[in-house]
């Protein structure tokens, strides 16, 4: 039997039927605790200042210091599709994903920008589990040896005990985190390729790299682009109150994984990128993250470091009208986002391979 009967015979025995991009869902409710890979975070609010007398800070014109800012930016990107949706044999909908992700790295070499690293990764995700493992180690090989295809099947973990199988929006999320830890996992290769460079991350630093690693690393910047951890109202007050080229205090903020040590505690602060008559009260600003252990050793605990790098970042913030991300991006991570993405295969192309192979829908 060659590679294009496995896959459709898998396709076919479990009643493989087309679906399309998902539409808008309601947020999941968060997991209980001990349910997922990621616990709550803790926060330090009295770092620079007491938590009640929290208050914008202005940054100033001081220009950062040679080692206080970054020369190598990485980003990630995944781009991920439900194709097809099987049925299991206790009748679940298992929502199949095909995917590209990736990861690159740009270093700046004068005032242009040169390409030191890049991975790209084409992956199928689904919940596997409740299928028989040989008959999904022969789909994987059979995925990954078309030449059309060359997919790596990724298995996405089985949803905890508290949520519904039979829920298709909860099975197409756990296949989509899967390939979010594979983004992650190019991240790391490409932090990891060149430990010399200050560097910046397009994303919290929690998950790629430890503190012990980060003590030996010149300065490591991750810039957050989603919405803060559980501010107290004075900390909610004075971010929603930030004007472009202010920042909040810094504070101390720890991430924790259930049943795992606490991850890489970072010192942290909101920064206001960017402003205008109709941009919402929350959005313009980012979270910037520098390791505990860099601000606290290399940088002396020195908030002057912290607004030259906050200078630093205002001045590096994305000028193009036409991005829709514009008031929380920075230039050079936008510039490795449009050196990635042209490396991807049109998942509409790929989601049409997918489907001549599984000879399922021939009628």
């Amino acid at each position: 039997m060659n590679d294009h009967d496995v896959i459709g015979r898998f396709f076919r025995t479990y009643g493989a039927s087309a679906v399309g991009p998902t539409p808008p869902q309601p947020t999941l409710p968060e997991l209980a605790e001990g349910e997922g890979e990621e616990g709550s975070d803790t926060l330090d609010l009295g770092v620079e200042v007491p938590a009640d007398q929290w208050a914008a800070r202005v940054v100033g014109e001081a220009p950062a210091r040679p080692g206080e800012h970054p020369v190598r930016f990485i980003d990630g990107s995944l781009s991920a599709l439900p194709v097809l949706c099987l049925r299991s044999p206790e009748g679940w909908p298992i929502p199949v994903l095909v995917a590209e992700l990736g990861a690159v790295a740009l270093r700046l070499a004068g005032r242009s920008f040169v390409r030191e690293f890049v991975t790209v990764e084409r992956v199928l995700s689904f919940v596997a589990d409740p299928f028989p493992w040989a008959e999904v180690e022969a789909f994987a090989a059979a995925v990954l040896n078309d030449p059309d295809l060359s997919a790596r099947l990724v298995p996405a973990n089985r949803p905890p005990a508290a949520r519904n199988p039979f829920d298709y929006e909860v099975m197409r999320a756990q296949a989509y985190h899967r390939c979010e830890q594979d983004m992650l996992n190019a991240e790391r290769l490409a932090l990891a390729a060149d430990p010399a460079a200050p560097t910046l991350v397009d994303g919290k630093l929690a998950g790629r790299l430890g503190s012990a690693a980060a003590a030996d690393r010149p300065l490591l910047v991750g810039v957050v682009k989603r919405l803060p951890p559980d501010l107290h109202p004075e900390g909610w007050r004075t971010l929603l109150g930030l004007r472009p080229g202010q920042r909040t205090p810094v504070f101390k903020l720890t991430g924790r994984s259930a049943g795992k040590e606490a991850d890489m505690p970072t010192a942290s602060w909101f920064l206001k990128l960017a402003g205008g008559p109709r941009l919402a009260p929350n959005w313009g600003f980012v979270r910037v993250d520098v390791p505990w252990v860099q601000f606290e050793g290399r940088f002396g605990g020195d908030f002057g470091f912290v607004g030259r790098l906050s200078r630093w970042l205002i001045d590096a913030r994305c000028r193009q009208e036409s991005y829709a991300r514009r008031p929380v991006s920075l230039e050079p991570i936008v510039r490795a986002e449009e050196c990635l993405k042209p490396l991807f295969t049109p998942l509409p192309v790929l989601s049409c391979r997918l489907y001549r192979r599984s000879g399922a829908f021939g009628s």
